[in-house]
């Protein structure tokens, strides 16, 4: 999935850990979410296809973090192998 050579994963990896690791990353990231889930709670029950929107937006969110941790995961794992 990833062709990045190791030096071009760790740069990666650690570009990744300090946006996680990020204050101001992190308060977007949860003042977004919050946002999102007032939105759907706020949504009338027969507008499904806005909820389902909103849904979807909230699930790229997670997506994304999961990304940025499985590069850090990943570059620790090929670092753990080169290690062996």
């Amino acid at each position: 999935m990833n062709d990045a050579e190791p030096g071009d994963l760790a740069t990666e990896a650690n570009a990744a850990t300090e946006m996680l690791g990020s204050v101001v990353f992190n308060k977007a990231f949860e003042t977004m979410n919050a946002q999102i889930v007032d939105q759907i709670l706020a949504t009338p029950p027969e507008a499904d296809a806005e909820r389902e929107r909103l849904y979807n937006m909230f699930k790229a969110g997670q997506v994304f973090v999961q990304q940025l941790a499985s590069m850090v995961n990943t570059y620790e794992l090929t670092k753990t192998q080169e290690q062996v």
